[in-house]
């Protein structure tokens, strides 16, 4: 074993993980926890990154107690698993992200829904009983502090949103451990690009030269005809897998704008401000737009280039 790379990848992960409990900042930055236990499992072995795991885990559960080193694997530590097994076998970025972000979220929700059927109870109206706690709490909160106007905002909060909110939870969950993972893929994949001999990181295609499988669309179009049948349940799956197919077609819509920006010779520091500026506004509809078009218009030419190879 390499015990220089897990001593080194095991003080990166706690400093990740512990930020998250120290500022509001640090809970962006805990969200890249996974990273530093995926380079460590890319550049030796699969079994370095789970000591890494065992001995982030053990220092955590002495510092925060078993609870916190308990979040650490079932979230980060799952994510990391999936996404540096991803990256080993050379699999494609959709399948590596996937792999990446469902594997937390399945174990986690296997655990949440066996305990929720064993006590008896509905997994969505304790999911509603929750958010009307939280919301309540937050305007206690903002109350005490003097923000009335926060507060009130806060709880004028309806019974409608808190439902559908609750039945697209799944969607938004999975959508976000995806995107999550995704993150923490392209951040390990650019650090171990400028280390010449991780030949499962250099085999991957750069974000402008991505695209998601074509025939993927086909999910679409069933979960856009499930949203108009008249049956709630129904139509709640559809919109569940719709919100995830939102995100991957932002992704190839993004890797569009990449595209065109790096063609006008937009460095990679001035491509993420500006990919961040078109997110971060109303614009981010385009985007998603965009990359479904791309399916047939295939606007860089990536299919073309592909079948030549």
């Amino acid at each position: 074993m390499n015990y220089r790379a897990m001593l080194i990848a095991t003080v990166q992960t706690l400093g990740l993980f512990v930020a998250g409990f120290i500022h509001p900042i640090g809970q962006l930055l805990a969200l890249f926890t996974p990273v530093p236990l995926i380079l460590v499992s890319v550049r030796n072995r699969s079994t370095d990154g789970l000591m890494t795991l065992v001995a982030s885990s053990a220092i955590i559960s002495v510092l925060g107690g078993w609870q916190a080193a308990v979040i650490l694997v079932l979230s980060f530590g799952l994510m990391a698993v999936g996404t540096s097994e991803g990256m080993r076998r050379n699999w494609k970025p959709e399948q590596t992200s996937l792999l990446g972000g469902l594997l937390p979220i399945a174990v986690l929700t296997a655990i949440v829904v066996f305990y929720l059927v064993r006590v008896g109870k509905n997994p969505i109206t304790e999911v509603e009983m929750y958010l009307r706690e939280v919301i309540a709490n937050a305007a206690k909160t903002y109350t005490t502090m003097g923000f009335t106007e926060m507060a009130a905002t806060i709880s004028s909060i309806s019974d409608t949103v808190i439902y559908y909110f609750a039945r697209l939870l799944p969607g938004i969950t999975i959508a976000t451990s995806v995107i999550q993972a995704a993150s923490c893929f392209v951040i390990a994949r650019v650090i171990l690009l400028r280390k010449p001999g991780t030949e499962p990181a250099l085999a991957q295609p750069p974000l402008a030269a991505w695209h998601a499988p074509d025939s993927w669309v086909w999910g679409l179009i069933a979960a856009l005809a499930l949203i108009v049948v008249p049956q709630n349940t129904a139509r709640f799956v559809g919109m569940n897998i719709a919100i995830l197919y939102a995100v991957l077609y932002l992704a190839q819509g993004s890797a569009i704008v990449d595209h065109y920006l790096r063609k006008a010779g937009i460095k990679s520091i001035g491509r993420g401000l500006l990919l961040a500026l078109v997110l971060a506004m109303p614009s981010v509809v385009f985007v998603v737009a965009l990359g479904i078009v791309d399916i047939w218009a295939d606007f860089r030419k990536v299919r073309v280039t592909a079948h030549t190879i």
